[in-house]
């Protein structure tokens, strides 16, 4: 699956020794829904980290002088300010939201700009303590976790290249030699593009995010500053428990004192690295399952068949997968949770991909044709083309069904499209008999509406308990 390599197949190396050092076993070529918050390099036992949250604090620390002395939006330590948001990537790290490439999203002159004038503000009210800046994917649109991962990574890319260069020696990887401001590391690369490794107990899955409730545990001590606090959020104003940036940044413009307990609340908050082992985002398992399962349950296509019986056939394989093969178990987390739809999406894109490729077929994941993504466009040559629609039992089904499909299909040229329907809870079901219904009761030969699949991923008893 050369589409979807992960760190150990690219470098010639296995998972077990990836993990045995604790080092995040990535792809090459896309990213992952993962992010390092700035605390989670504080009191590090991990030699290439020790000073890093010490340089993170202290380039903020700069910043916050620098606007101290700064008396408009305008001057030159301002601009100053400014050029210390800028960061631009160094290396792969396979963390964000990039679903097909590596690139991180990096900060340019312009967002540089609106986030030193939201920082000005910050230290004109008070604020000098640099974890504020931690918070600042809570105040300033345009900023969200990735970025925030990004930023600290441009700051400490020194300390990242010193950890890639000696986990790559004990790792015995294939290596090349990687110049940075005047340092030579050797560092793996994939098709000529420097890789970085982060340690996976920097890592989270989870963006910071705060809520009103949260505030209130804050307030809890002072009833005046609960009441003020209260009247800046605007509780009436029908927003629910959602806090907005804008209404967050008001509070921490009015009430500087709260940003001391606010840094508390955060790093109490998101303080556990996220479990690898269980995966429970499913992030990388599917791709594990999706090598083990196309591989020890193979399946033969008839080239002759076309498009539209050749994708029947591969979700009829990835059906028999899930219910009778045991994959269903691995939809479901031991703490009763389940994996999101990516999940499903992207072990369905493994398993398929190679039977795809064998017979002449493009399987592209998130096709886009300009009015939204469709899960999975698969053709032959440039005049055939079936759409596959994936949904969790948990979602809108009837709305994915009857309002989403037909537009992307329209969109994309076709007329031939599944609607793969997870099944993933019983109590369900009245959401996909309501799909059944809307087809038989709409469908004509005129008005074709697309197929529908229903995989029964519920848990199931094992034979000895049933």
């Amino acid at each position: 699956m050369s589409n979807n390599l992960r760190y150990h197949e690219a470098f010639g190396n296995t998972i077990r020794a990836f993990k045995k050092h604790g080092v995040f076993n990535g792809f090459v070529n896309r990213d992952a829904n993962f992010y390092i918050v700035p605390h989670m390099l504080q009191d590090t036992d991990i030699p290439e980290f020790k000073d890093s949250y010490e340089k993170y604090k202290n380039h903020f620390a700069t910043i916050v002088k620098l606007l101290k002395h700064s008396k408009t939006m305008d001057d030159r330590f301002f601009r100053e300010a400014v050029k210390q948001f800028i960061f631009h990537e160094i290396a792969h790290f396979g963390l964000g939201y990039s679903k097909t490439g590596k690139k991180g999203s990096g900060i340019g002159e312009k967002l540089a700009t609106g986030i030193a004038k939201t920082a000005f503000e910050i230290v004109q009210a008070g604020i000098e303590d640099p974890e504020i800046f931690e918070l600042i994917g809570l105040l300033e649109e345009g900023i969200g976790a990735d970025r925030i991962s990004d930023m600290l990574l441009s700051i400490l890319d020194a300390d990242f290249l010193a950890y890639t260069h000696n986990i790559s020696q004990k790792l015995k990887l294939p290596v090349q030699e990687y110049v940075h401001e005047g340092i030579t590391y050797r560092i793996p690369h994939y098709q000529d593009e420097p890789v970085a490794f982060v340690p996976e107990k920097f890592i989270v899955a989870l963006p910071i995010a705060l809520d009103r409730d949260d505030i209130s545990r804050v307030c809890a001590h002072n009833e005046e500053l609960r009441n003020r606090v209260n009247r800046i959020i605007g509780r009436a104003m029908g927003q629910g428990n959602v806090i907005t940036k804008q209404q967050f940044k008001n509070l921490i413009l009015k009430e500087p004192e709260l940003a001391q307990e606010l840094i508390k609340l955060i790093k109490s908050k998101i303080n556990t690295p996220y479990n690898f082992d269980e995966d429970p985002a499913g992030e990388l398992i599917w791709q594990e399952l999706a090598s083990e399962f196309s591989s020890t349950y193979p399946i033969a296509l008839d080239n002759q068949s076309s498009p539209i019986d050749t994708v029947k056939t591969i979700c009829g394989h990835y059906q028999d997968l899930i219910e009778n093969n045991g994959l269903f178990k691995f939809f479901h987390n031991e703490d009763g949770t389940h994996k999101n739809e990516a999940f499903a999406q992207m072990l369905f894109f493994g398993i398929a991909q190679a039977y795809c490729q064998a017979n002449n077929l493009d399987l592209s994941p998130e096709s886009n044709a300009g009015r939204g993504p469709v899960d999975f466009k698969i053709s032959r040559g440039s005049d055939v083309k079936v759409n596959v629609e994936m949904k969790l039992s948990t979602n809108r089904l009837l709305h994915g069904y009857q309002s989403q499909l037909p537009i992307y299909d329209k969109a994309e040229k076709t007329t031939n499209s599944i609607f793969l329907i997870i099944l993933l809870y019983r109590q369900n079901m009245g959401k996909v008999r309501a799909v059944w219904n809307y087809k038989r009761k709409y469908e004509t030969l005129d008005n074709k509406l697309p197929e529908i699949i229903v995989v029964d991923a519920t848990m199931k008893k094992s034979a000895s308990k049933s």
